[in-house]
């Protein structure tokens, strides 16, 4: 996992689960660009804005925290993408992404074909296709490659 800080909020980000969906990137451009080296810069909204932007995210690859001091009104630091958000609810939400992967938000648990557990609760992205280099989890590799559904 990789920490971008201010003193106001910490963007949290696993490359290894991030779907490419791009949302940050239309929502929030000038924080979340892949041209730039490193590609969050949270300087560059505030911290309400990244927040928003955040809590979007389908796979759940970014998070946010606030730190101790952080001037965010503290409220607004318990949605969808915090990283210490609890899902209060015992339904799984399972969202089919047109020509994209299943979006899974809720409780669950995720084991691998060993028993071990991957995942528990939050929200991510599953493969569909076939196609990603981190099944069972989402890459993009869908989007690169074409990849439709017959219909």
């Amino acid at each position: 996992m990789k920490e971008y800080r201010t003193k106001d909020i910490v963007v949290h980000w696993q490359p290894d689960r991030c779907s490419h969906s791009a949302i940050c990137l239309k929502q929030l451009p000038q924080v979340f660009d892949l041209e730039k080296k490193p590609w969050v810069n949270v300087e560059a909204a505030s911290p309400e804005e990244i927040i928003r932007t955040i809590d979007n995210c389908p796979s759940g690859a970014l998070k946010y925290s606030l730190p101790a001091g952080s001037a965010v009104d503290s409220g607004l630091g318990h949605g969808p993408g915090s990283k210490d958000h609890q899902v209060a609810s015992s339904t799984v939400n399972i969202k089919v992404i047109r020509n994209g992967p299943l979006v899974i938000d809720g409780g669950f648990q995720l084991s691998d074909t060993d028993g071990s557990v991957s995942q528990q609760a939050g929200k991510t992205s599953l493969c569909r296709c076939g196609l990603s280099e981190k099944r069972p989890f989402c890459d993009g590799t869908h989007h690169r490659q074409g990849w439709k559904v017959d219909s």
